[in-house]
């Protein structure tokens, strides 16, 4: 099995989360195994998960696990809470505005101009969108 980015795992989860309560249900993870024609049950992936529902770290300790070639590890679930307290949308990604905000938060905002949060994006941005996703925040933190 090939293995996905983390945004497209993230994007997975968000699909998978059908009722949008930023969780994934057995239900919701057989919904995908149906669509791939693997049968399983309901009773099944809570035995594999472990839990009735995953928050997004852990669908994503979930998908490491069952693909085996995950590079996620406990400090990496640690370092995701961070990046969530600057994605405050949720989507997947930290803007401009997001890292500003979160920085004011934390008392770390330069309110005197003397910080540029585009050009601190910028120097992390590997593909050059304009925002942050999990892994170029991983490596602005290291």
């Amino acid at each position: 099995m090939s293995t996905l980015s983390y945004n497209d795992v993230y994007r997975l989860f968000k699909k998978l989360d059908q009722n949008g309560d930023g969780l994934v249900s057995p239900h919701e993870l057989q919904w995908l195994l149906d669509t791939m024609k693997v049968s399983s049950s309901v009773d099944e992936l809570q035995f594999l998960t472990e839990k009735t529902s995953l928050t997004f770290p852990e669908f994503l300790e979930f998908y490491d696990n069952i693909t085996k070639e995950g590079d996620h590890n406990e400090s990496d679930s640690d370092l995701f809470k961070a990046f969530e307290v600057f994605d405050k949308n949720r989507d997947g990604f930290i803007s401009n505005e997001e890292l500003e905000e979160a920085l004011s938060r934390l008392g770390l905002w330069d309110h005197n101009g003397n910080m540029d949060v585009k050009s601190m994006i910028k120097a992390y941005d590997a593909n050059s969108d304009g925002l942050l996703d999990f892994h170029e925040f991983k490596k602005m933190m290291a």
